[in-house]
C-alpha cells in the first residue's frame, strides 16, 4: 500500500526544485496534495506539469505577504478537507554578505524563511488537531549547521532558527499527536543552482566527502518517511542530506 494513502499535504515552494520532487513523491504516494508557487503563472505552469488526474491543487500565495499562511492552509482544508501533513519547504537566498546586508533585505529573508513557516505550522496544526495529529517537515539547510558558505548570514541565522523552531514546535505539539522534524540539505542539483557559477559548484563539492551535489530525489524520499507513519516515534529531529560536507 502507498506510505500516504488517505493523506492531505500541503507543501509550499512547490513549483520547481526540491519542492516539485516533493509533491510528486507525495502523489505518487497517495497523497492528495495542496501545493504553492508565488505566483499565478508558477503554480499553473507546475500543475499543467502534473497528471491531469493527480489529486492536485495549486494555490498562488507570496509568504512575504502575513496574511498567506492562513490562507494557504485554508485553501487546502477548503479544497480536500483537511491537513495531515505540512511540508514547509518555501524560502528565499540573500547573497548579500555581511558589510552588505541592510535592514529591509534581513527582514525579506526572516519573513519567509521564519515568520512564515512559523505561521503556517500553527494553522496546519489546528486542522491536524482535528484530526487526531499529523507531521510537519520543515526544510532547513547546512547554511543553518555551519554557518553557510555562499549565502548571506541573513540565509544562515533564518535557517538555523528553522532548526531550533523545529525542537521547540516538537515539544509544544506532541501533546496533539503532532511530530515536526526538520530536513537540513547542502547543494542540491535543482534549476537554480545549475546556473551558478562553475567555480562556486567545485568548490562546495570539494567540501563534499561524496564529491558530487544531492538530487532533489535523495530530499523528497526523507521527507516522504518524515511524513509517514514509517517515523511516528520520530520527532524534533533533524535529518542532514548533505554528503558528509557537514557531520554533527
Amino acid at each position: 500500500m502507498a506510505r500516504l494513502s488517505g493523506k492531505i499535504a500541503l507543501v509550499t515552494g512547490g513549483t520547481r526544485g526540491i519542492g516539485r520532487a516533493i509533491v510528486e513523491a507525495f502523489l505518487r504516494e497517495g497523497a492528495a496534495v495542496a501545493f504553492s508557487g508565488r505566483t499565478d503563472e508558477s503554480v499553473a505552469a507546475a500543475r499543467a506539469w502534473l497528471p491531469k488526474d493527480a489529486a492536485a491543487h495549486p494555490i498562488a500565495a507570496d509568504l512575504a505577504d502575513r496574511e498567506a499562511p492562513e490562507r494557504l492552509v485554508a485553501a487546502c482544508v477548503e479544497r480536500f478537507g483537511g491537513i495531515d501533513i505540512l511540508v514547509n519547504n518555501a524560502g528565499v537566498v540573500s547573497r548579500a554578505n555581511e558589510w552588505e546586508l541592510t535592514p529591509e533585505e534581513w527582514d525579506r529573508i526572516h519573513d519567509v524563511n521564519l515568520r512564515a513557516l512559523f505561521f503556517l505550522s500553527r494553522e496546519a496544526a489546528r486542522s491536524m488537531q482535528s484530526r487526531g495529529g499529523g507531521s510537519i517537515v520543515n526544510i532547513s539547510s547546512i547554511a543553518g549547521q555551519h554557518g553557510g558558505i555562499a549565502g548571506s548570514p541573513a540565509y544562515a541565522s533564518s535557517k538555523a532558527a528553522v532548526i531550533g523552531l523545529t525542537r521547540s514546535l516538537a515539544r509544544r505539539f506532541a501533546q496533539h499527536g503532532i511530530r515536526v522534524n526538520c530536513i537540513a540539505p547542502a547543494d542540491i542539483d535543482t534549476d537554480m543552482t545549475a546556473n551558478w557559477p562553475q567555480e562556486l559548484r567545485r568548490r562546495l563539492i570539494d567540501l563534499t566527502p561524496l564529491a558530487r551535489f544531492g538530487r532533489p530525489d535523495e530530499v523528497s524520499g526523507a521527507t516522504v518517511f518524515l511524513a509517514s507513519d514509517e517515523s511516528s516515534f520520530v520527532t524534533g529531529q533533524t535529518l542532514s542530506i548533505n554528503g558528509g560536507a557537514y557531520m554533527s
